[in-house]
């Protein structure tokens, strides 16, 4: 009974509920999240510093989640049950957020996930890597379980384990000016015509004072 309970709520829910227009959008390079009573919060992807935290539970044991905190703001994102699953260890805690990394990336192919099977001969970038590699395209699909389990499953756990994670130089960081002022980034990314929330008038206090320490 408390089975039927539970997916007759979940119907009703998804009858009413509207989606809040959270998401990683791979097309614009937008995150985008909304909490309760706020707006949308709009930023590009590579604003985002990502941190690893161990999130203790009630059984003496811990959960990693993967939060990111915006570069230029306070806001901040748990992606734990919203994203990515409860229960990962570090090592699959940080692949995920290598995954989210390459799914975010236009100039290279979709991750090779079951969930986005379904959706690779819809970006060009990943189609055209399909063809050239030869990928089935229903890799995923035909895949029965017994054999992930039995092949697939123990040799991606032994690459995960066996991969140096963290000892790559960061991509964004080697992009980042020292003389960068946030206030004409901002303007920058305004006058392309793209829609984020925080603006340029936000931090014109900061170059003001820069000046004046000056």
């Amino acid at each position: 009974m408390g089975a039927i309970g539970c997916d007759a709520l979940l119907h009703l829910y998804s009858l009413f509920s509207k989606h809040d227009g959270s998401e990683f959008n791979r097309i614009d390079g937008m995150v985008r999240f909304k909490r309760r009573f706020r707006k949308l919060f709009v930023a590009p992807f590579e604003e985002f510093d990502s941190v690893l935290r161990v999130m203790p539970t009630g059984h003496g044991s811990h959960d990693y989640a993967i939060w990111l905190y915006h570069r230029y703001t306070d806001k901040k994102l748990c992606l734990a049950v919203k994203v990515h699953a409860l229960g990962l260890d570090r090592v699959n805690a940080l692949a995920f957020w290598d995954c989210l990394q390459r799914y975010m990336d236009v100039t290279h192919p979709l991750p090779d996930l079951p969930v986005l099977e379904q959706s690779r001969h819809l970006d060009p970038v990943t189609a055209a890597h399909d063809v050239q590699t030869g990928r089935p395209e229903r890799r995923w699909r035909d895949q029965t379980i017994n054999g992930w389990k039995a092949g697939g499953a123990k040799q991606l756990t032994e690459q995960l384990k066996r991969y140096s994670w963290q000892q790559s130089p960061c991509i964004v960081k080697a992009r980042l000016s020292d003389t960068l002022n946030i206030e004409e980034y901002y303007r920058s990314l305004e006058a392309e015509g793209i829609d984020i929330s925080p603006k340029a008038d936000n931090f014109s206090f900061l170059y003001q004072v820069d000046q004046g320490a000056q």
